[in-house]
């Protein structure tokens, strides 16, 4: 065998190698492609990592550690005005991307109830599977207070959460109400 057969076998066998690595290169490519956009268990794996969880919770210790709709830089997470200062043990729960709130909290003097006003019925219940309100929830003698919740008083603890049903003349935009 003379040099010029073995230099062209040599670079056969290297260009060979490099289509090869080229191809697998290509369909890793694609592999991880096909991963990351038609796979939904890598997708919500991601999102969990990051934090985009669909029903998403925050507790506060008092109604002054939560943001204030004057200084929030997420207005899903304020609390609404008729909170009170006083308000203790405050936990906030929401749904991203369908109608569902919860909030429930103590105090010492209770919400400001009087612009407030009394919900017929009980509306279906509450929108999202409640995990931080009393039990049981009432299903009379709720008031909303124009904010797309209703409002109740529970064994000492107050609860607000988004009804099945909007709150007739509520602002349902304030809800995630779609």
């Amino acid at each position: 065998m003379n040099d010029s057969t073995s230099a062209t076998r040599a670079s056969s066998s290297t260009t060979t190698r490099r289509r090869g690595a080229l191809a697998a290169g290509l369909g890793l490519a694609a592999l991880a492609a096909v991963t990351l956009t038609g796979c939904s268990g890598m997708a919500d794996a991601a999102k969990s990592a990051l934090g985009a969880e669909q029903v998403q919770e925050r507790h506060f210790d008092t109604a002054a550690d939560a943001p204030n709709s004057a200084d929030s830089t997420d207005v899903a997470w304020f609390l609404p005005e008729w909170v009170p200062a006083d308000a203790r043990d405050v936990d906030v729960r929401l749904d991203t991307q369908e109608p569902g709130y919860e909030l429930s909290f103590t105090s010492a003097t209770g919400p400001d109830l009087a612009g407030c006003t009394p919900v017929d019925g009980d509306l279906g219940g509450p929108a999202l599977e409640p995990t931080t309100l009393p039990e049981p929830l009432p299903t009379s003698g709720l008031v909303s207070c124009g904010d797309g919740r209703v409002v109740a008083q529970v064994d000492g603890r107050w609860a607000s959460w988004t009804t099945v049903d909007a709150v007739p003349g509520d602002d349902v935009n304030s809800t995630l109400r779609h």
